[in-house]
């Protein structure tokens, strides 16, 4: 999640080996760009030497967080949000978690932040997109 717009993103991932985590930031990098840096916990597929030097050949510097306040990082709060979210998704809908993701992120992407006045999507692409509950006041 980019931490001044906002903007989330989330790759489903059938494992947390190194190489998964590199494919799974290589898939949101190659939508978003590589960032200058990274926030990330101290999991172990995030600080290894395959992951480092991975990250360390785009220049992308390593911020860790902290292990005694997880809440300080703004990942945890938004894996707390998008779980609270696919929960009731996938009990609407009856769908597997990965089938609903997508549907969570744009609905996270489209929504007012408090903190900003803007919706991650708007300060991304310069304007908000179009969604399942636009369509219907379209004429």
């Amino acid at each position: 999640m980019c931490l001044s717009s906002k903007y989330p993103d989330a790759v489903p991932l059938a494992d947390v080996k190194s190489t998964f985590v590199i494919d799974a930031l290589l898939q949101v990098f190659s939508r978003l760009g590589f960032p200058k840096q990274l926030q990330m916990d101290l999991g172990r597929s995030f600080v290894s030497e395959l992951t480092e030097t991975f990250l360390d050949k785009f220049g992308i510097k390593v911020i860790h967080s902290s292990v005694h306040r997880p809440q300080s990082n703004a990942v945890e709060r938004f894996d707390r949000t998008i779980k609270r979210l696919l929960k009731v998704l996938c009990l609407e809908s009856r769908e597997s978690w990965e089938r609903t993701l997508p549907f969570a992120l744009l609905t996270l992407r489209t929504v007012t932040h408090e903190s900003t006045g803007f919706s991650p999507a708007e300060l991304v692409h310069g304007k908000n997109l179009r969604t399942p509950e636009t369509l219907l006041f379209e004429k």
